[in-house]
């Protein structure tokens, strides 16, 4: 059995399309357990009537709402009960084999740590439909290649098991999003696998809660020129792992407790020390370290 959980939140545009692509998976024994954050749209009645034609959608009214995304999501893993879990969006949609394909590799991993499997997404919009075969461009599994992103791995291509489920759950003072803190209990606690492949539609719209995706290295590199005068770490990201660190620095090895101490503390340190610490520790974006240089050039650091 896989849980997938869906965070609603005034989706009546597309919800419908999202829950027939979940209902046309060949995999077929998931439940779908929906939990909205205080809709004003028809989003509600839409899935009370999709739950009518497939018990397997499961609607969860528990009076809880206005929570934001992370917390959301993070709230329905407490109605989760399987082996298995995936998060999904509202407004994607998912092909046919998605769930087959990735329960295949979460399988194979060793189920007494926390394990999460992250597929890739074609970026999709009804207009263009499919402009680029890649959501995900870079393959990170270590916290040198993690720190310097400002976002975790789109967590609407993940599954996890029960351990990672477990472990989300500690609750964090500040979250910037749920995927990242997945992505960081991954690399520190468990281990984290790839799946190349794309299986979903990841809308593109202007809605998108974290954004338009570029969908290439040379677009990356556009828009890092383009938004220079961004700082170079999210504020948001650096409170969301300082309070991954203050909650979990007691279960991490030596060096990953290490390698964040150094992250958290370069905001104090001076321009150069910066340079040293990053050349040093050897941490990346995009799997290059001069590359990080060059953008710690362009930019201030926060």
């Amino acid at each position: 059995m896989i849980d997938i959980l869906l965070a609603t939140y005034n989706g009546e545009k597309y919800i419908e399309q999202q829950i027939d692509s979940i209902r046309c998976q060949t995999y077929c024994d998931w439940q779908l357990l929906i939990h909205d954050d205080g809709s004003t749209d028809n989003t509600i009645d839409i899935v009370k009537n999709l739950s009518l034609r497939d018990s397997r959608i499961k609607l969860i009214e528990d009076g809880v709402v206005h929570l934001g995304v992370a917390k959301h999501f993070i709230h329905l893993l407490k109605y989760s009960t399987s082996p298995f879990v995936m998060f999904c969006d509202q407004d994607d949609i998912w092909l046919e084999n998605k769930v087959e394909r990735m329960f295949s590799v979460i399988a194979k991993q060793d189920s007494t740590i926390p394990q999460v499997v992250y597929s890739n997404a074609y970026l999709w919009n009804p207009e263009k439909g499919i402009y680029a075969s890649k959501n995900t461009l870079t393959y990170p599994t270590t916290l040198q290649q993690a720190l310097f992103l400002n976002t975790g791995i789109q967590g609407a291509s993940a599954i996890f098991n029960l351990p990672m489920c477990i472990v989300l759950q500690r609750e964090l003072k500040y979250y910037a999003m749920h995927d990242h803190v997945l992505l960081l209990l991954g690399i520190t606690l468990g281990e984290v696998h790839y799946l190349n492949e794309p299986l979903m539609k990841y809308r593109q719209h202007s809605n998108n809660v974290t954004g338009n995706a570029p969908g290439s290295i040379r677009k990356k590199l556009l828009l890092m020129w383009k938004h220079r005068n961004i700082p170079l770490v999210s504020r948001t990201h650096y409170d969301g792992l300082r309070a991954f660190y203050d909650e979990f620095n007691q279960d991490l090895s030596s060096k990953d407790r290490q390698l964040i101490e150094v992250f958290l503390g370069m905001p104090s340190d001076s321009f150069l020390r910066r340079l040293f610490l990053i050349s040093r520790n050897r941490f990346k974006i995009f799997d290059s370290t001069t590359l990080l240089i060059l953008k710690a050039c362009l930019r201030k650091y926060i």
